[in-house]
């Protein structure tokens, strides 16, 4: 009997140790004092090998401190002791991952979100590692479980549609960004998204609205002015686009996009002295873009600048693989300079280029080059090839296109009467 009541008071003396122990090492695990913890932690472990809950803090101690390759031994350690507990497999789960071992993490916390199938934290860590990995089918399936236990949240909804627009799925997003907007209308993160959505399903009047509704919220930021500026640029509206791209300059975004953009604004609206230095910034970070040096070529031949014009048009005429229109309008503005320049033999000569570009002679594409060759040919002198010319640009039009208030058509029908006259006249 005096036995068993020592062993009873040795017992119960270290259970009361071994709590005081937990008790202080709780304080310093909570104060963030980490090292100490673990100088602790790894000393009482010693004696309770077993204890889940104090490997489980040793390894997120050692997370906290970045010692990710002996944080995940903890871990492990009691995971294995209790399988089912999800605090253990996520902690498990999130420094495999830390660890770059993805696929163990997926694992570890499909299980959990077996043991419990509303866990969020499985939940939440899972669909990030799915949408990472452009898995947006599986990541949209647990955002949108993980917006129905946080259904206040708009983050959630705004991952939705992320995931949605990742599948080539405008139309399907726009309702999740319209909902992320409604959970907080002043959220400028959920504003500024579905504005983009809206420019990107051409909603292009709502856009503008929500653009606005986030200036009014705070007007600093670049992004609405942007957004904006793009709506106007895809409408074609370069005269409006190109305040907004100034403003959103003004407010710090200076990126490539945007000069490049405003340089083409610039460009599309004949004011090419401004729209020079856009696009010489933007050539020069990417003189690969055949639309970077077929702008150039179109701000050179509107400032008159014609040998730099014709120097970025064989520049745009090397870098083009695929493009036959860009082709064709490369030669267009080549046979611009050549006519301004009064070199009309090299002139006619790109035009003859450029007509061979389509595989179809009488095509639409070919009727501003038939005028253009039968202008030049008339300030040659060579009247008679011009009337071929001419007549090429009637025939088409009545015979596919018939339009009697064309100009090309018109100004043509006139010439050949002329023409025929003259050449009568002269004995040709």
């Amino acid at each position: 009997m005096k036995l068993f009541n020592t062993l009873l008071v040795t017992f119960l003396f270290s259970q009361y140790a071994f709590s005081q122990n937990i008790e202080s090492l709780n304080k310093l695990f909570y104060y963030g004092k980490f090292s100490e913890f673990l100088t602790e932690s790894t000393k009482l472990l010693k004696k309770n090998p077993d204890n889940s809950d104090l490997l489980y803090k040793t390894g997120t101690a050692y997370q906290f401190l970045n010692k990710n390759k002996q944080a995940e031994i903890y871990f492990k350690k009691a995971y294995l002791i209790d399988t089912t507990n999800t605090n253990y497999i996520n902690g498990f789960a999130k420094i495999s991952e830390i660890n770059q071992n993805k696929n163990k993490a997926i694992k570890l916390y499909n299980k959990a979100l077996k043991e419990d199938s509303l866990n969020f934290t499985a939940l939440n860590n899972l669909s990030k590692i799915y949408f990472n990995n452009k898995n947006f089918g599986k990541a949209l399936n647990l955002y949108k479980k993980l917006s129905v236990q946080d259904s206040l949240n708009p983050y959630y909804y705004r991952k939705i549609g992320l995931c949605y627009l990742k599948q080539n799925k405008a139309e399907s997003c726009l309702s999740f960004y319209q909902k992320a907007y409604e959970k907080d209308t002043t959220n400028l993160i959920s504003i500024k998204s579905l504005a983009a959505v809206m420019l990107k399903t051409k909603k292009f009047n709502e856009a503008i609205n929500i653009c606005n509704k986030g200036i009014l919220i705070d007007s600093s930021l670049s992004d609405f002015y942007k957004i904006k500026a793009n709506v106007h640029f895809v409408k074609t509206h370069f005269y409006r686009a190109i305040p907004e791209y100034l403003k959103a300059m003004q407010k710090g975004d200076s990126s490539y996009n945007v000069q490049k953009r405003l340089g083409i604004a610039y460009c599309k609206t004949k004011k090419f002295k401004n729209a020079l230095p856009y696009n010489l910034n933007v050539y020069k970070k990417d003189s690969t873009s055949y639309s970077n040096t077929l702008y150039l070529c179109r701000t050179y031949l509107g400032l008159g600048n014609y040998d730099k014009s014709l120097e970025f048009a064989e520049k745009t005429l090397k870098l083009i693989r695929f493009s036959k229109r860009i082709e064709y309008q490369v030669y267009d503005y080549m046979s611009d300079i050549y006519q301004n320049k009064k070199e009309y033999n090299k002139a006619l000569a790109i035009l003859k280029k450029q007509r061979n570009i389509f595989e179809i002679k009488n095509s639409y594409f070919n009727i501003s080059n038939f005028y253009k060759s039968a202008l030049i040919l008339e300030k040659t002198g060579n009247k008679k090839e011009a009337l071929k010319f001419y007549k090429k640009i009637t025939y088409y039009y009545e015979n596919h296109s018939f339009d009697k208030d064309n100009t090309y058509y018109k100004y043509s029908k006139q010439q050949i009467t002329k023409l025929k006259e003259d050449l009568f006249f002269e004995g040709k």
